[in-house]
């Protein structure tokens, strides 16, 4: 069973965050090319939950939630988002415009240097495979019942991964954003006590996000700090010993692949920092 995926012209583990994946794969020229795609690096991690801080981290949840723990204000910012919202387990199949409504309305609110646009077809053809991939999860206004938002969960051995979650942004002042997290929390919470946790991804370079800080104040998740480690693809390695001097250059240009490329020098600087700290 291979142990990697191809995604955005890179490869990443299938493995859990605190399993390593099998690296003699990437000794494989199959494993670098997918369909007509070619991997321009591989992605992985070790030392997962390492105890110490470190430049990577994993966001993720391994204890119970007890609303009652949390400060107050924050609290009271949850509870407005459960009075406003009923939040439930759907089959996406049913709600196909409804999903398709909240995906654009979420998209509009995206900066315009990485606002995605949403091929209609496409994604309402795609909603047919959510309900064998994911557990979705749908927040419905309680004044008139329509859905506007939804966040798709994947359940695997070990732990949950929060794949996606979007909303629409005319209700973010309700908290659906909160009441959509504290009702994930509430279907997992029985097993967050039993070595299960919840996982948010990794830490994101690329994006201007700031969902994972949101769930550390009001939700107690944590980084789980790690190594970061980077494989290239023949000839890349070469390519990015080059760019690497002109880092912070490159970073202050403005077009949409200097962004891609400053992402994989922010993540060559960290794995370096990583093999320095390791020895």
């Amino acid at each position: 069973m291979k142990t990697w995926k191809y995604y955005n012209h890179a490869l990443l583990p299938v493995t859990a965050p605190n399993e390593c994946p099998d690296l003699s794969e990437l000794q494989d020229k199959n494993t670098w090319n997918y369909n007509r795609n070619k991997a321009l690096l591989a992605r992985w991690t070790t030392n997962f939950d390492c105890g110490y801080e470190t430049n990577w981290w994993y966001c993720i949840k391994d204890d119970s939630f007890d609303i009652n723990s949390v400060k107050s204000k924050i609290r009271y910012y949850i509870k407005k988002g459960i009075a406003n919202f009923d939040v439930e387990v759907i089959n996406a199949c049913d709600y196909k415009v409804e999903l398709y409504n909240v995906q654009v309305a979420a998209f509009s609110a995206y900066p315009e240097s990485y606002r995605p646009t949403v091929d209609k077809e496409s994604f309402l053809n795609g909603i047919s495979k959510w309900n064998e991939n994911y557990i979705v999860f749908g927040a419905f206004e309680k004044e008139n019942g329509i859905l506007q938002g939804y966040s798709l969960c994947h359940k695997r051995d070990c732990y949950v991964e929060l794949k996606v979650q979007k909303t629409n942004p005319t209700y973010e002042k309700l908290q659906i954003n909160a009441a959509l997290v504290n009702g994930i929390l509430e279907y997992y919470n029985g097993q967050l006590t039993k070595g299960f946790y919840i996982v948010d991804g990794e830490r994101n370079i690329l994006h201007e996000t700031m969902f994972q800080d949101y769930l550390e104040r009001y939700f107690g998740f944590r980084k789980a700090y790690c190594n970061l480690h980077i494989k290239y693809r023949r000839g890349i390695g070469l390519i990015i010993k080059i760019l690497y001097p002109l880092r912070r250059l490159i970073a202050r240009l403005k077009f949409k692949k200097a962004k891609l490329i400053t992402g994989v020098l922010r993540m060559e600087e960290i794995s370096r920092k990583s093999r320095k700290y390791n020895g």
